[in-house]
């Protein structure tokens, strides 16, 4: 009896543990199948979109669309704002163009933001795209002019 106990604990135990090295693997952002390789992604990959006129890039940095502004979480349309900026951005490489402001008062980047369209194989003008399909407004903090913006 004691036998089969001992048995049967060992393989619960054997279970336990595999259950959790593998999670602790699938969690793990450091965990890499080729070890030495390194992340292989452009610094400036975007690879999450914060709301309709923010996100990050692989780098770490957080962009701030400059001369744009979506609703924020409280208001109508930021679910809107963000889902937009996700379809033309997200997991895609981003070409930031700066101006007059480096940064804003949150130390995020302020940058016009363009990617290649995979359709058409274009440059798009996210800045632009954003107002032409009414995710926002026109935002012009001094010293910027927002003249790209015409």
């Amino acid at each position: 009896m004691k036998n089969k106990q001992l048995i049967r604990f060992t393989i619960f135990f054997a279970l336990v543990l595999i259950a959790l090295i593998s999670l602790i693997f699938i969690f793990s952002d450091n965990f890499s199948i080729n070890p030495g390789k390194g992340n292989e992604l452009p610094d400036n990959y975007v690879i999450n979109v914060i709301d309709g006129d923010t996100f990050q890039i692989n780098s770490g940095e957080i962009i701030r669309l400059l001369c744009v502004d979506t609703p924020e979480k409280s208001q109508e349309g930021h679910q809107e704002a963000k889902e937009f900026l996700e379809f033309l951005i997200l997991n895609k490489e981003a070409i930031l163009e700066h101006s007059i402001t480096d940064k804003d008062n949150y130390s995020r980047l302020l940058r016009y933001v363009y990617v290649n369209d995979s359709y058409s194989s274009e440059l798009l003008f996210v800045n632009r795209m954003i107002l032409n399909k009414g995710y926002g407004t026109l935002f012009i903090v001094p010293p910027e002019t927002c003249k790209e913006m015409n």
